[in-house]
């Protein structure tokens, strides 16, 4: 009994944060005082968790880096701008936009682009480094205070800056500026005698005295922000539980609204001062300047300039038109569908399923299944319930689990749902229940889920946990087609789960396996388009209907079309693919879960998996790309 109760006083303990484990986080000196660091180190989320983060100081941006590489800490901060050196970015641009000079016209402006399909995109294209980017973050932002209104290129070539001889952007300021003087960021209210004419500055407490005092009119202008990046070594991070990860990122969003609040309160006092005037430089002087600042990276940036274009859209325009009344749902036969969830996840035994299931790709792994539930139609998401102690192990096991689901309920369907990039078990399941309530499908609802890193930053190891899972559903699917030869299987794979339903098919059909599939839908799938056309077409007769829906409003689609170099097979517009394999509809709708979210979209699609018709019976307007039929959702 005293050991019991000294057991249980250590665990309770140990979540207060008594005996935390300390974990180093590479600090460059310069970012010490920083508030995003500052809420970091006192996280309460980690502390709940048992992690006492601390701060290994480093000289320099590189050294933090190599402390994170060699293993002397388990996570380290850097800006954007070093990682770009460091090829954290490979072949593509997106993060280091969000540092570029003189594309912002505010604080409030860098935060919303971050927040926006850009900052998404640079965190998709540093997951690809190897590192695990866990939040992008500001820094500082840098401004100019000038005697003299900056409209225009020709306005800041007749200023004299006064910069700090230490700063990295020194050369940026002697690029673009008539003159860059060198002196201290420290001696402000010196800095405007003789000839300077303006400085350089993040508004710290001394610029804001030094304004407060001064007597005449001054100009402010934005330059550029610092991003940085708050990254984990591999090992580290992969080695986590789920209920640790999610405290980090709990923690690190903390952090992020802490320090976006302090760098917002700093420019909204000095924009209250009557000395102040904001400027605004045109967009032709902004593109100029970035340019002239890019120096020899000036062909990357033209490059990378189609993205920031896409990202001032998504934040600065109005939406495409007032969204027309929703399509008459179609009538419910109020099929309460089970839903059986199989995953090689592993198993982190908790009775939670928000982290049950992690993201580990186990060796050996082992399949488990379990029930759901059968949810009724509701405009609610069914709730997710308890997770018990013991769940259905095996793969002959889930096997029987499923035919039994469907003998149970007097069904001769199962449609297997297979989730995308980005996905934890906790989303897929839910999504999974909410999906079954409302698509009357007359079958057993199965969602496979793979062992998605469920964060947008591990793109890559999304990329090899995909082609990890394939061979086990294609086993689990062959030997529920034996054990249920009269069971017709249907799938529905979405994002990079269209990679796993595309190799599965194209090895039944070239093994010319007869399996008992009826219907194999893609919904924007992340595939390289001839990767696509090529393996459909190896599947050969594999499925009854193949059904691929794409979107060029989709956002996550446009992030890997730009990583990639090429056009997806869930890219639209233009770029459908029309091929003779499978019956191709552009959707013109936004979003990356359109298929599953959208009344129209979603109404097609519960016309394929329960009518089992084609796309000319479902009063879809046909087109033609190269003499090719397809087909059109309009919004």
């Amino acid at each position: 009994m005293l050991r019991a109760a000294l057991a249980t006083l250590l665990v309770l303990l140990a979540g207060h944060g008594a005996f935390a484990a300390e974990v180093r986080i590479a600090v460059p000196s310069l970012y010490l005082q920083d508030t995003f660091l500052k809420s970091l180190l006192d996280s309460k989320e980690l502390a709940a968790v048992g992690i006492k983060p601390v701060a290994l100081s480093t000289t320099t941006e590189q050294e933090a880096l190599a402390a994170v590489n060699s293993g002397a800490a388990a996570l380290s901060v850097f800006s954007v701008a070093e990682a770009d050196r460091r090829a954290l970015e490979k072949s593509s641009s997106e993060a280091a936009l969000l540092s570029q000079p003189f594309l912002f016209k505010s604080a409030e402006e860098v935060v919303t682009m971050q927040k926006s399909f850009l900052g998404q995109a640079a965190l998709t294209d540093a997951g690809q480094s190897g590192l695990f980017p866990l939040q992008l973050w500001n820094h500082n932002v840098t401004y100019f205070l000038t005697t003299h209104p900056i409209g225009s290129e020709a306005d800041f070539k007749k200023l004299t800056i006064a910069t700090d001889a230490n700063a990295h952007d020194v050369k940026i300021i002697s690029a673009v500026a008539g003159t860059a003087k060198v002196s201290g960021r420290g001696g402000t209210s010196s800095a405007m005698a003789g000839p300077v004419n303006g400085f350089e500055t993040q508004l710290d407490a001394a610029t804001q005295e030094f304004v407060a005092k001064y007597g005449h009119k001054l100009y402010l202008t934005t330059g550029w922000p610092v991003t940085g990046v708050l990254a984990a070594a591999p090992n580290y991070w992969l080695g986590l539980s789920e209920a640790e990860k999610r405290a980090w990122q709990a923690a690190a969003a903390a952090a992020l609204a802490a320090s976006d609040a302090e760098i917002l309160a700093r420019e909204d006092t000095i924009r209250k001062n009557p000395n102040i005037e904001v400027t605004s430089l045109d967009h032709s002087s902004q593109i100029g300047l970035a340019k002239r600042a890019a120096g020899n990276g000036v062909k990357k940036l033209e490059n990378s300039m189609g993205l920031w274009s896409k990202a001032e859209t998504e934040v600065h325009s109005a939406s495409r038109g007032a969204p027309e009344p929703a399509a008459a749902p179609m009538p419910s036969r109020h099929v309460n569908s089970p839903v059986v969830f199989v995953t090689d996840r592993d198993d982190e035994h908790t009775l939670d399923y928000a982290t049950r299931f992690g993201s580990k790709r186990l060796d050996p792994f082992e399949l488990t299944c379990g029930v759901l539930g059968a949810p009724a139609p509701s405009m609610a998401e069914p709730p997710l319930p308890p997770a018990p102690k013991n769940l259905t192990k095996g793969n002959d096991d889930c096997v029987r689990l499923i035919v039994e689901q469907a003998k149970a309920s007097g069904f001769s369907k199962a449609l297997f749902l297979i989730h995308g990039f980005n996905n934890d078990f906790e989303y897929v399941a839910s999504r999974g229940l909410k999906l079954a309530a409302d698509l009357d499908y007359a079958g057993v609802v199965v969602l496979w889920s793979w062992p998605s890193e469920g964060s947008a930053f591990g793109y890559g190891y999304d990329e090899d946990s995909a082609t990890w899972s394939e061979p086990h559903l294609a086993d689990l699917v062959r030997d529920l087609a034996a054990a249920a030869p009269n069971l017709q299987l249907d799938f529905a794979a979405h994002s990079m789960g269209g990679r796993i339903l595309l190799q599965m098919l194209r090895e039944f059909g070239q093994a010319r396996e007869k399996l008992p599939i009826g219907a194999a839908i893609f919904a924007a799938p992340d595939v390289a388009q001839d990767v696509f056309k090529e393996q459909i077409r190896l599947a050969r007769k594999i499925a009854n209907i193949r059904t691929l829906y794409a979107s060029e409003y989709d956002r996550a689609i446009e992030i890997s079309e730009s990583y990639h170099k090429a056009p997806r097979a869930g890219s639209g517009g233009a770029d459908i693919l029309v091929t003779g394999n499978v019956e191709s509809v552009d959707a013109e709708l936004s979003g990356h879960s359109y298929v599953f979210d959208e009344p129209k979209a979603i109404r097609d699609f519960k016309e394929v998996v329960n009518q089992e018709i084609g796309a000319s019976s479902r009063g879809l307007e046909a087109r033609a790309k190269n003499g090719a039929t397809y087909w059109v959702i309009e919004p």
